[in-house]
Parts: C-alpha cells; sequence; structure tokens
C-alpha cells in the first residue's frame, strides 16, 4: 500500500509513501523520471520492494539513488533485492557503511554531516544524527521545512531506541537538540504515520524527554 503524500501537502508533491508492514521501516519515493528512494524496508515477501515500485510505475531504469538513514536491517534489507535488478548509488553514512560496504562495492556513496543529496522535488542536506545507531542521519529540505527523520525522532514527541550496539542515549539529547535549531514543519520519519504540521514542536517535545531521561540516570 503506497500514499500519494503531495494529496495532503502541495509541498509533497513528488512524495510516496510505502508503509513498512510488520517489523521493516517506510519507503519514501521521491520522484518519478530519476527516482531517490529513503530507505528500502526489510526486504521480507511482505515488504518486497519491487513489486511495490512497480505499482507506482516505477522500474528499474527509473531508481537513480537510494539514502540510507542507517544500517539496521529493516531500513536497509531491501536494497539487496534492489541491486539484484538496478544500480542506484547508495548513500549511507562512514559510520554505518562500514557493516554493509562490501555488498554495496562501487554503488556506495559515503555521506557526511552537510552533504547535499539532489532530489526532484529538493536539495536533501544531510545531517548526522548519532544516538540510534553511530552513523545515523536526517534529510532536511529547508525550503519545504521538511525533515525524513529515520529512526531518530518521531511524532508525538518519540525518539529511537539508544541501547543497539552504537546506539547512545548522551549522543540522542545532543542529536536532538541540533534538530529543534531546524525549522522543521512536516515531519516524515522511518517508521509510522507521516506528520504535515508542527514538526519542530514534536521534535522539542522529544529532546525535552530524552534530555529528562539521560539527567535521571546521572543522578
Amino acid at each position: 500500500m503506497s500514499m500519494d503524500l503531495g494529496l495532503y501537502d502541495e509541498r509533497l508533491r513528488g512524495v510516496h509513501l510505502i508503509q513498512g508492514i510488520g517489523l521493516s521501516s517506510n519507503i519514501y519515493v521521491i520522484g518519478r523520471r530519476m527516482v531517490t528512494l529513503i530507505d528500502t524496508g526489510v526486504g521480507n515477501r511482505p515488504n518486497a520492494v519491487w513489486p511495490r515500485l512497480r505499482a507506482l510505475g516505477i522500474g528499474p531504469e527509473d531508481l537513480a539513488q537510494v539514502v540510507i538513514t542507517h544500517a539496521h536491517h529493516d531500513h536497509v534489507g531491501g536494497i539487496f533485492q534492489i541491486l539484484e535488478l538496478a544500480s542506484p548509488k547508495v548513500f549511507l553514512h562512514p559510520m554505518d557503511a562500514r557493516y554493509i560496504a562490501g555488498y554495496l562495492g562501487p554503488n556506495l556513496v559515503r555521506v557526511e554531516d552537510g552533504d547535499v543529496v539532489e532530489t526532484e522535488i529538493a536539495p536533501l542536506e544531510v545531517i548526522h544524527t548519532p544516538g540510534h545507531t553511530a552513523g545515523g542521519i536526517c534529510l532536511y529540505a529547508k525550503e519545504k521545512r521538511l525533515l525524513f527523520s529515520g529512526d531518530t525522532v518521531f511524532p508525538e514527541g518519540l525518539y529511537g531506541a539508544y541501547q543497539g550496539e552504537s546506539g547512545s542515549l548522551e549522543e540522542m539529547v545532543n542529536s536532538l537538540r541540533r534538530l529543534t535549531e531546524l525549522d522543521v514543519d512536516i515531519l516524515l520519519a522511518g517508521h509510522g504515520e507521516p506528520l504535515f504540521h508542527g514538526g519542530r514542536d514534536h521534535i522539542r517535545l522529544a529532546y525535552k524527554k530524552a534530555l529528562r531521561r539521560y539527567e535521571s540516570l546521572r543522578r
């Protein structure tokens, strides 16, 4: 199942959401001719990538690039199906790329904080947001006040788990603090429903909750 997000907000014209089923990330599909994907889902049968892209009229020849917000299997598993039929650039932060670089070969493009990924709808600034993983990133379209937030922050003041191998609550707090400084209206997270208005308030709430948790553990 997919959602044409442009029907809900003009700023998202050209963006479709393929929602994850079960333990699988959302996939955001940007554009029609030089398509960009944000994350790829887990890649199991309910979340198979190509049938869902073809339902949107997108074939291997249309897929130009994939941005992975972090290398957890529920976000990156689908890339292996993609690479069976297509050869897009795959953007990933070096701290997370180390886990799967050998599988991506020449398709891998390592991105750092402040880099820009050009897409059909807008340039997306890479913001390094460690906390959930060491190499987690968000993607910010300033003019559209739009943030693809991966598993760093979610609506309703929720934020990503930090107990994993490369997670850190302190880094999560610092990343959320940084995101509060952005002018965000639309929040498109790695799981769940899109948020079309008031994203900055939800980010600020997540920051306050994470900070309170961090301070309570330090006592």
